[in-house]
């Protein structure tokens, strides 16, 4: 028997479209509707519009992210929250877009935006401080994935035969060789063999250790 129709199912469904096709603003209750083998009408009982899916989709990530145990200071609770997240959106499919397009009004997320300001605050960050802090962890972590993202989807289009972009890329080369810029050189060596998830941690720990001076 075909399990009745909720919200759960619906964000399911979403998801489950955006693994297939990760692009966000092709996404909508019509496709949404014909995933479940529904008419589109049925849906609207359940989630108002595209952007109230939105918020449940993002609702549903928030959900399901665990906090860290408090670790041995407050950089390293920190740390382990940043981690956390990075694991956590690495899940879902067009995670990052969909937190910058939705409001974070639903309860998971006020509690734990509310726990990282008060591991900053009790190390005697200043509430000013405290959320800047939070707005620039945010602000590191979404670039980086969606980089990393807009990256990939470059890559793909490169091994699909997009001639332009192999040009692109061979003239880049050329100059950077030619110009002797190693600087640049040594850069992209290093981006190359380094894992983006270790990349980011140690981006994490330099901006950590720099608000020392702070504390």
């Amino acid at each position: 028997m075909e399990s009745k129709l909720s919200k759960e199912r619906i964000v399911q469904a979403a998801f489950q479209l955006l693994t297939e096709n990760p692009e966000l603003e092709k996404l909508s209750m019509r496709k949404v509707a014909q995933k479940l083998d529904i008419k589109a009408p049925a849906i609207y009982w359940h989630v108002e519009n595209k952007q109230a899916l939105l918020q449940c989709m993002a609702e549903e990530i928030e959900n399901q992210f665990i906090p860290p145990k408090p670790q041995e200071n407050w950089k390293e609770t920190i740390y382990a929250y940043m981690e956390n997240y990075y694991e956590l959106y690495q899940q879902y499919p067009c995670a990052m877009e969909i937190e910058i397009h939705t409001i974070p009004s639903y309860p998971s997320r006020l509690r734990n935006l509310d726990a990282i300001l008060g591991i900053l605050n009790q190390a005697g960050f200043s509430i000013e401080l405290s959320y800047m802090t939070v707005t620039s962890l945010q602000h590191l972590l979404f670039g980086m994935l969606m980089d990393s993202a807009e990256e990939k989807k470059l890559y793909n289009k490169v091994m699909a035969g997009d001639d332009y972009l192999k040009t692109q890329i061979i003239l880049m080369k050329q100059y950077v060789q030619e110009h002797e810029l190693h600087n640049i050189s040594e850069s992209i060596h290093y981006r190359q063999k380094e894992k983006q998830k270790d990349f980011f941690m140690k981006t994490l720990r330099v901006f950590l250790n720099g608000l020392d001076t702070f504390v």
